[in-house]
């Protein structure tokens, strides 16, 4: 058997990896945001509800982004995580048959991302939502217009846009426990209407 020998020249790199395989995937599943990341009657919770433990440990990995997408994004109204968070409707999770109170919604994420020095991507509702309230979602974060989207932001107390480059459509719906399950057929015309 002939012996192979490799040489490694770690000073000579031929490709740069992209920081977007470092990233990280958070879900409105009981645990994960609610009541973990984001948690504000934690005793380690910042001023934002924010668990500082889980946010050094993401730091600590160098996480480059941050996907909120999931099974509960097929249902979600993302307007329902806007606005002053005492006024946010409690609504029925359907992936995890729990209650979605809603206190952790669009400005909270973004404010995670900033945490932790992560990009945002933010997966859209393809499961019952619209490329209309999709559209809006843009718009909300990303609108620097005088129109009725971006002024909400500006009225929730954000001037700035949030500079969301990532948008993911939908979750998973090929499959039989997604909510709007679809097929490759249906998927693939339905993303072109959604990423119009």
């Amino acid at each position: 058997m002939a012996m192979v020998k490799i040489k490694v020249y770690p000073d000579n790199a031929k490709n740069e990896i992209s920081g977007g395989i470092l990233g990280h995937f958070v879900e409105q599943y009981p645990g994960n945001i609610p009541g973990g990341i984001y948690d504000p009657e934690s005793r380690y919770a910042d001023k934002d509800g924010f668990r500082t433990d889980i946010l050094e440990k993401m730091r600590e990995t160098g996480v480059t982004q941050i996907r909120w997408a999931g099974n509960f994004s097929s249902a979600y109204h993302w307007m329902d995580g806007v606005g002053p968070v005492d006024q946010r409707p409690k609504k029925l999770n359907f992936a995890w048959d729990a209650i979605e109170d809603n206190r952790h919604g669009t400005a909270e994420f973004i404010k995670l991302c900033r945490k932790v020095g992560a990009d945002p991507v933010i997966g859209v509702n393809m499961g019952s939502g619209t490329p209309e309230e999709a559209m809006n979602w843009v718009e909300y974060c990303n609108g620097i217009e005088d129109s009725f989207y971006a002024n909400l932001r500006r009225k929730d107390g954000y001037e700035e846009p949030f500079h969301v480059k990532n948008w993911c459509l939908g979750n998973e719906v090929y499959a039989q426990w997604q909510f709007g399950m679809m097929n490759a057929e249906e998927y693939a015309r339905q993303a072109v209407n959604f990423a119009f």
